[in-house]
C-alpha cells in the first residue's frame, strides 16, 4: 500500500507540469482579460481571438483562420545583404516574408495589438504598450532597424566553394524553413508553446537552434 501512495504522489505531481506544455495560457501571447500577463485586453477574454477566428478570416494568410489586422510596413536591413550576399527581402507583402507577415503585425508596432477583423480585441495595455501598440522592449522588432535580427525570408545560401558553415536541415527538425525554402519567424519559434523561453522550437542549451542549420 506504501509503495502504491507513493506511485500515484509521484503521478499527481506530474500532472501540473504535463497540462502546462504546449499552451499560450497566461504567456505573452495570451492577451486575454483573464491572462495574468502584463499586456493584455481590458475587455476580451478570448484567447485565441487576437491571432484566429472560426469565421470570417482574412483570406490568402498564410496562417490559418487569421484575424489580426497585418501589417503593411516594409523592413529596412543596413546591410542590405546577408555577409554571403543574400539580399534581405524588404517588402513585407513578398512571398519571401508571407509567413513572417502575421507575427511582425503585433511585433513591428505598426498595428495595435487588439486591432482584429472583427473589430473584438478591445484596447490592449500594459509595459511598452502606447495607444495599443507595442512601443519598446525586446518584443518590439523595429521595422526600420531591422539589422540587429537573424534574417528572415532568406533561402538557405547556395554552395559555395571553401564555406561549408551550413548544413543540410532534415525536414523532421523542429527548427526548419517554411514551405517555400524561406527562414521564417516561426523557423525557430513556435507561437503556441512557451515551454522554452522564448516560445522556442527547442531547448537552445548548446546553442541546438543555430546548429540546426550552422556549422561551427
Amino acid at each position: 500500500m506504501k509503495r502504491g501512495r507513493s506511485l500515484l504522489i509521484a503521478a499527481s505531481l506530474l500532472v501540473p507540469t504535463m497540462a502546462s506544455a504546449g499552451t499560450i495560457a497566461n504567456t505573452k501571447h495570451d492577451l486575454s482579460a483573464t491572462s495574468t500577463a502584463v499586456i493584455k485586453s481590458g475587455t476580451q477574454t478570448d484567447t485565441c481571438v487576437f491571432c484566429h477566428v472560426s469565421h470570417s478570416s482574412a483570406p490568402g494568410v498564410a496562417r490559418p483562420l487569421w484575424s489580426h489586422t497585418m501589417t503593411t510596413q516594409n523592413l529596412t536591413w543596413a546591410p542590405t545583404t546577408t555577409v554571403r550576399g543574400t539580399v534581405l527581402p524588404t517588402a513585407i507583402t513578398s512571398a519571401a516574408l508571407t509567413g513572417s507577415r502575421s507575427c511582425m503585425s503585433c511585433h513591428d508596432g505598426t498595428v495595435a495589438l487588439g486591432d482584429l477583423l472583427n473589430g473584438t480585441g478591445g484596447t490592449v495595455s500594459g509595459t511598452n504598450v502606447t495607444a495599443g501598440k507595442l512601443t519598446g522592449g525586446i518584443n518590439l522588432l523595429n521595422p526600420a532597424s531591422m539589422q540587429s535580427n537573424h534574417p528572415i525570408g532568406v533561402a538557405k545560401p547556395a554552395a559555395a566553394t571553401g564555406f561549408t558553415a551550413f548544413k543540410t536541415v532534415a525536414a523532421s527538425s523542429p527548427v526548419n524553413y517554411d514551405s517555400s525554402g524561406f527562414v521564417q519567424c516561426d523557423s525557430c519559434h513556435n507561437p503556441h508553446d512557451n515551454t522554452f523561453v522564448p516560445f522556442l522550437r527547442i531547448s537552445p542549451a548548446g546553442g541546438a537552434i543555430c546548429t540546426s542549420c550552422h556549422d561551427i
